[in-house]
């Protein structure tokens, strides 16, 4: 059994209503943003801190990666309209974000039950690959979509590193924050996590073989 085959895309109506609300508080953040609600300037040329991110990584955790990468192309669409570049930098950043969280779980998150050594691996990973990563693209990008020497473009890209470890923070502690706050029962009744999502196959499932036996049963009578 391949890996798609353990982890099938989620398609039940609870994960596509979830995923609905929570790309539109993704875009609604990012097609009007209010500077000191929504981003808050660093100071650094480019370089703005805001809450989206959190979004995503409750995306990643409670209905998986594809859909997280799908929440990201909605902040791609959202932000592009208005800022085609900036768009390009921020969905770098946060795919990047999302490889290294992704990286995490393969490696034993998924396997953790302790909540301490998920987040710790989460933000090991996802700091480290948003940050490093961002540093090349930056680098390479900068030049390209602004009047500047691939030197400059390369001091400035070293200034925003850290501010990518801050952003990757916010996000992975923030997400990972509000997801554990949600009380068990409720996830599972809203279909968010794996377990949840297999409960729910296994009810349909059910509901399918009931109907089939019933089908049947009024086969036989007639």
């Amino acid at each position: 059994m391949t890996w798609f085959e353990r982890h099938p895309i989620r398609k039940d109506s609870k994960s596509i209503s979830l995923l609905a609300v929570f790309t539109a508080m993704v875009a609604a953040s990012q097609v009007v943003p209010i500077v000191g609600v929504t981003t808050f300037k660093t100071g650094v040329v480019g370089m703005n801190i805001d809450w989206t991110g959190i979004l995503i990584v409750i995306v990643f955790q409670g209905l998986g990666i594809v859909y997280s990468f799908f929440s990201v192309a909605v902040m791609w669409i959202s932000i592009g309209y208005r800022n085609p570049a900036g768009a390009i930098f921020k969905v770098s950043a946060e795919s990047l974000m999302l490889i290294g969280m992704a990286t995490a779980w393969l490696l034993g998150a998924r396997k953790s039950k302790n909540r301490i050594v998920k987040l710790t691996l989460y933000l090991i990973f996802g700091c480290a690959f948003r940050a490093v990563g961002m540093f090349f693209v930056n680098t390479a990008l900068l030049p390209v979509f602004y009047a500047l020497t691939p030197q400059a473009a390369y001091a400035l890209s070293v200034l925003i590193v850290p501010w990518n470890v801050v952003q990757a923070v916010i996000n992975i502690a923030g997400g990972f924050t509000f997801y554990s706050l949600i009380p068990q029962r409720l996830a599972a009744q809203a279909g968010l996590g794996d377990g949840a999502y297999a409960e729910s196959r296994r009810i349909l499932e059910l509901s399918s073989e009931e109907m089939q036996r019933n089908r049947a049963q009024d086969s036989a009578s007639d």
